[in-house]
């Protein structure tokens, strides 16, 4: 192909600070109403006959998660090394808007958005139960509560919130931002975004499908992410307060994340989103410190170095372990599910990248999103985890039997409870876990109302009532899930939003595959002459 260091990025339409008057921002039916229509025939049933529901699901999803549930590791795997090669080549130097032009977003600001809107309010909640369900049942054959378990327990944690997890989110983001900042296209859809694949088809049945697959699989999964988090707040407020755990207090605090989402995304990505994340990156880095200052801080810190040291030393044994003789559940129940999951996340984030990445390169997306979303889960796992570990080893709580016998949320409030000042710890964990999630909710719901607007040229947001719209509607799938209940099944439905999102993934990265084939070498050349 040809090294014309002149070339230029299309420019289909004029770029605009703010959205020209005559833009049509109504719903695109066509993407709105089917997607609607499964979500409340899919929340309407679980309210009203939730062991119905349950049952109905399980049976969907357990042949799938047994017979291609693999495949998704090696997904993941070629995923990883994808990014680590866009960000290192000379395609790194490719920027998504004028060759001189600033980020729109300031560098903290823009990974504590990226960050709180991938990891929700169960960031913390795994980073506690996730350590004593690998005691329980651990991996690689160890014995329950064994050295070799304690030895396990964080390791994969860390390899299930590593790179593996952001890696769809980051790579399926380029094509989409190549597409909406480079290319100029008035449209923020993963079918838009795929038209060098599927072409004509993008405004047809298959891009449409593509279009509420991916609004189906993003609320899924944010939903999933609630119906952990919500029993986690009421096991914190029971904790300080003393009241009586209820369905009802449940639907009190999802509809308090609504009304702070619902706010935030009617505010928009600068005076809400950004402001939002912020807010919560500060409460989340004072709980680290404070985790770290009042917990026994060296071994703490030889915990976490012991496990990062294990989990990079055995990367691939640990992520294709599938233990094919040994019959142990644990790669389907924890490192395909995290597989699943994030891949359930990935078009959402890889769209909500795109869309604040004007001004970025190739590089900085991928190394500085990468280095900090992966750092960020590392505090937080590398203290919160490892004082988990230290408490049960040390015998300070036994928190592996509170975990058999209460469940998950309980355990993490025990566990967070030994603490000095706990009270004003749950506290804080309380607005931390509310606040992630609402930030998740708004930055799903603005990127869904998006998907179901006829253009969205830069510049532009979606009507707020639009926006809106969709918290309500978000609300209402969370509903349907806390009414049938347990991990297991949001597990469940994690790993089938992520089986929907399957399809929207794989287009994107075919298609920044076959942009790099046609135009990376001319867009490589263009911006590190500019540089």
């Amino acid at each position: 192909m040809s090294q014309d260091s002149d070339y230029r990025p299309d420019k289909d339409i004029d770029l605009r600070d703010e959205c020209p008057s005559d833009i049509d921002l109504r719903p695109e039916w066509k993407i709105f109403v089917p997607a609607i229509l499964v979500i409340f025939l899919i929340s309407i049933p679980s309210l009203l006959y939730p062991a119905a529901s349950e049952k109905i699901i399980g049976a969907i999803y357990r042949p799938f998660a047994a017979n291609f549930g693999t495949l998704y590791l090696w997904i993941t795997v070629f995923l990883v090394l994808l990014c680590a090669f866009f960000a290192f080549s000379r395609y790194g130097n490719i920027k998504f808007g004028e060759p001189d032009e600033k980020p729109e977003f300031s560098l903290t600001s823009w990974v504590a958005m990226i960050f709180c809107s991938g990891v929700a309010g169960a960031v913390m909640f795994w980073s506690i139960v996730e350590p004593l369900w690998d005691l329980v049942t651990p991996p690689q054959h160890a014995e329950p509560l064994s050295l070799e378990a304690y030895e396990w327990s964080l390791t994969y944690l860390l390899l299930h919130w590593g790179p593996n997890a952001w890696c769809t989110y980051f790579i399926t983001a380029l094509p989409i931002a190549y597409i909406f900042h480079i290319k100029r296209k008035p449209f923020l859809r993963i079918s838009s975004a795929a038209e060098m694949i599927i072409g004509r088809h993008k405004d047809r049945l298959l891009g449409r499908t593509v279009d509420v697959f991916f609004i189906l699989g993003l609320l899924f999964c944010t939903a999933v992410t609630m119906c952990i988090s919500l029993p986690t707040v009421e096991a914190a407020l029971v904790q300080v307060f003393g009241i009586t755990p209820s369905f009802s207090v449940e639907i009190t605090i999802l509809l308090v994340s609504a009304a702070i989402a619902g706010t935030s995304v009617w505010l928009g990505l600068d005076k809400g989103i950004k402001w939002l994340s912020n807010a919560n990156v500060v409460i989340a880095l004072s709980m680290i410190v404070y985790g770290a200052v009042c917990g026994p801080s060296t071994t703490l810190f030889n915990i976490f170095t012991n496990s990062l040291g294990k989990m990079l030393g055995n990367y691939f044994n640990m992520t294709f372990w599938t233990d094919p003789f040994g019959g142990s559940s644990f790669p389907q129940d924890w490192t395909i599910f995290y597989a699943l999951f994030w891949a359930g996340y990935g078009p959402f984030m890889g769209l909500f990248i795109a869309r604040i990445s004007r001004g970025r390169t190739v590089r900085e997306v991928i190394g500085w999103g990468m280095f900090g979303t992966v750092a960020g889960g590392f505090l937080i796992h590398g203290v919160f985890g490892s004082y988990t570990l230290w408490a049960q080893h040390t015998g300070l709580i036994d928190a592996v039997s509170i975990l058999k016998e209460q469940g998950g949320p309980a355990a993490m409030v025990s566990v967070l409870s030994t603490l000095p000042g706990s009270t004003v710890l749950l506290l804080a964990y309380c607005a931390f876990s509310t606040i992630f999630l609402a930030t998740s909710v708004d930055s799903g719901c603005y990127i869904v109302a998006s998907t179901a607007t006829r253009t969205m040229p830069y510049g532009c947001d979606p009507e707020r009532k639009h926006r809106t719209f969709w918290a309500v509607a978000q609300a209402s799938l969370a509903l349907g899930l806390l009414a049938i209940g347990g991990l297991e099944v949001a597990k469940i439905f994690g790993n089938f939003s992520g089986a929907l999102m399957a399809l929207p993934a794989l287009l994107l990265t075919a298609c920044w595959l076959k942009i790099i084939r046609q135009d990376g070498d001319r867009l490589a050349a263009y911006y590190t002459k500019k540089d």
